[in-house]
């Protein structure tokens, strides 16, 4: 009884310890609001994704594509250990907050009307 205790004692703390981790460096799917697709407000920062092919004119591209924001690549500031960032929900978010850095945005292809 005393090893299941401590084992879930353990695996709490390794819970809330990963729950404050500050979030990875790398590539981030956009999803931007039906309604206004160009507010950085409305423009949800979702998982961590491989990063996007440089071109690409049929689906998420980080070059040459003039359509809706659909990834973003964030760098985080880790180097105070009492302010760790946390991901931001938002682009307007992560546009603002001092410890998050954008270094790349990719696009979809233009919507052909």
């Amino acid at each position: 009884m005393l090893a299941l205790v401590a084992t879930f004692i353990g695996f709490s703390a390794f819970k809330f310890a990963e729950r404050f981790a500050a979030p990875d460096d790398g590539w981030y799917e956009v999803t931007p609001s039906p309604t206004d697709p160009e507010n950085p407000a409305l423009q949800s920062i979702g998982n961590l994704i491989p990063a996007p092919p440089a071109e690409d004119s049929t689906s998420c591209a980080q070059f040459d594509n003039e359509g809706h924001n659909c990834a973003i690549e964030l760098s985080f500031d880790r180097s105070d250990p009492n302010n760790q960032p946390e991901k931001p929900a938002t682009v307007q978010e992560a546009e603002s907050d001092m410890l998050v850095s954008i270094l790349g945005e990719a696009r979809q292809p233009e919507e052909e009307n």
